[in-house]
């Protein structure tokens, strides 16, 4: 038995050395390679032609409006012409800023409340941007039942529970910055007013989602008691 067993080992270390060779040994042949596919798949070399395109260039013009990843103007912000956002005031990229406003803490710690005024037009964009980056995991209500689930996408939050409704708007803004468990950071692709307007968004479906009668304003109670009285 340990016969058959030494020379099974002594087969299976003299395959990996012929195979991987000696590392740091040099040779003028070609190396040998058990799987060549990155290294000869087809790609497009930089500053090189191609015949795909009509203009025979191989780099293509980016999109108009790009902004290179990582792109930071310190103490700015994006404005309405970089990312369709009205309610934006200033101008730039993100900020390296540690105020409330742009990291979501004060201090040490995770701020509460909206350094914005939260308007129905901020709500509004904020619904935009949720259907738009959001919403394809966490649901359009944001309970948690996005398209994604469907295809296998585990661990989604569902946004009403009360331990995020009990989440300090800051730490909020954190998790949409830099991500968390197995959601991506979106600091680059969602401005720093449209993450607060996201944020306003999500308190509106929070408070959907446990309302009571005495919290819709007189006036509005008239109206919907009307409604109810046509039907």
């Amino acid at each position: 038995m340990i016969r058959y067993f030494v020379l099974t080992l002594s087969v299976v270390v003299l395959t990996v050395i012929a195979v991987a060779g000696f590392r740091g040994q040099h040779s003028p042949k070609s190396p040998l390679q058990i799987f060549p596919d990155m290294k000869f798949q087809p790609r497009i070399d930089a500053q090189h032609t191609s015949n795909v395109f009509a203009d025979g260039r191989g780099a293509r013009n980016p999109v108009a409006g790009t902004v290179p990843l990582g792109y930071v103007l310190p103490g700015k912000y994006y404005t309405t012409g970089a990312n369709n956002n009205r309610n934006a005031t200033m101008v730039g990229g993100f900020s390296n800023s540690p105020d409330y406003l742009t990291s979501g803490r004060i201090g040490d710690v995770y701020g509460s409340g909206f350094p914005v005024p939260v308007t129905p037009e901020l709500i509004a964009r904020g619904q935009e941007r949720f259907n738009i980056n959001c919403a394809v995991c966490h649901g359009a209500t944001g309970t948690g039942n996005g398209i994604a689930t469907q295809y296998g996408l585990n661990g989604v939050a569902n946004l009403t529970q009360e331990r995020l409704r009990n989440m300090p708007e800051g730490q909020i803004f954190n998790r949409i910055t830099y991500g968390y468990n197995t959601m991506g950071e979106y600091g680059q692709q969602v401005s720093v007013e449209d993450r607060w307007a996201i944020i306003s968004y999500i308190r509106a479906l929070q408070r959907t989602q446990s309302a009571k009668l005495d919290d819709v304003p007189q006036a509005m109670r008239a109206n919907l008691d009307q409604q109810e009285v046509k039907k």
